[in-house]
């Protein structure tokens, strides 16, 4: 694969934030092994990753573009809910980068302009010899493509399911990442947090980040009545 890089027309989606270094990896090491090996020589040319809402298959996606730029390859993160409102014809020449990551695949599910480009897109992609990450809520055969080469070729992908963190394990992803920041987050605290807001990773640790710069501003502990008056619950 080639580390030149090309001229990239569009971005969308890819959040700074989102790494491995801050991904809670619990149930999912073996997922994780298999992401930052995807560049390598012996890593999966095709994989396919998919879970519930909050298991965090966006982040780990946008992980893996991130990685790929570090170590001097080329990446393309595709939020299908974000862009199948353009043109599928935007898709042509995004196999000339060194990684191809299709994120949210079911939102272009039945839309049979959309599923031909991806088929073309796969097949590209294996041409060049590139590497393709695919993120979804289910696995190939239950995402409800109508196309059925292309149910045929993401069956053909490495597939793994993306475990979501148990409550107890976020609680203290919560009070892991508020020490590293430097403020105390009691587990009382933390439950209070995961008890009224979205369950996800993600917006967890968006919530952490506001919570720390509340903090910061009014020089006050993270107790449940400021958390409570910082997010107007």
């Amino acid at each position: 694969m080639s580390a030149i890089h090309p001229q990239i027309p569009f971005s969308f989606g890819l959040h700074e934030a989102f790494s491995f270094d801050n991904f809670a990896v619990g149930a999912n090491r073996t997922v994780v092994e298999q992401l930052k090996g995807q560049l390598g020589s012996d890593g999966e040319a095709l994989l396919y990753l998919w879970g519930a809402i909050g298991a965090g298959c966006s982040h780990l996606l946008q992980a893996a573009c991130h990685l790929a730029t570090q170590q001097g390859f080329t990446a393309m993160y595709l939020p299908m809910d974000e862009i199948r409102s353009f043109d599928p014809v935007m898709l042509q020449g995004v196999e000339d980068v060194d990684l191809v990551c299709i994120d949210n695949l079911q939102a272009i599910a039945g839309l049979a302009d959309w599923e031909e480009a991806l088929f073309h897109l796969f097949n590209r992609v294996l041409q060049r010899s590139a590497r393709l990450l695919v993120g979804a809520s289910n696995p190939p055969r239950g995402v409800a493509i109508e196309l059925a080469d292309l149910i045929s070729r993401f069956t053909s992908c490495a597939v793994f399911q993306v475990s979501v963190l148990e409550d107890a394990n976020k609680i203290i992803l919560l009070q892991e990442r508020s020490t590293e920041k430097g403020i105390e987050l009691s587990q009382e605290a933390a439950q209070y947090i995961l008890n009224r807001s979205q369950r996800s990773t993600g917006a967890l640790l968006q919530i952490l980040d506001r919570l720390d710069q509340s903090s910061l501003s009014a020089g006050r502990k993270l107790t449940i009545p400021f958390i409570k008056q910082s997010l107007n619950w």
